[in-house]
């Protein structure tokens, strides 16, 4: 299980606020199945690397979609193999 934390920041838009380019990512995130937690400067979720590559495809799809006419995507990602990884345990929870 990986843990990563995706932002993404659409471009191009009509004004700096962001949120109805955003709303469609979160619904995507939200019907994923993915643990997720919503974060003030992006989304941390808990997923296998192929399921959260495939999310990120999504989400880029759908902010798209949404209007953004250019997107820049962050993306880091935490995989061990040795030890199991969740996001309460990021968080010292």
């Amino acid at each position: 299980m990986a843990v990563a934390e995706l932002c993404l920041f659409p471009l191009g838009t009509e004004s700096p606020s962001v949120g109805r380019y955003l709303e469609p990512v979160i619904e995507v995130i939200e019907k994923s199945g993915l643990k997720y937690m919503v974060c003030p400067m992006g989304t941390v979720v808990e997923g296998s690397v192929d399921e959260i590559l495939e999310l990120v495809k999504k989400c880029h799809e759908a902010i798209l979609k949404a209007g953004a006419k250019r997107v820049v995507i962050s993306l880091k990602i935490d995989d061990r193999i040795d030890k199991p990884l969740s996001i309460e345990g990021k968080l010292g929870v």
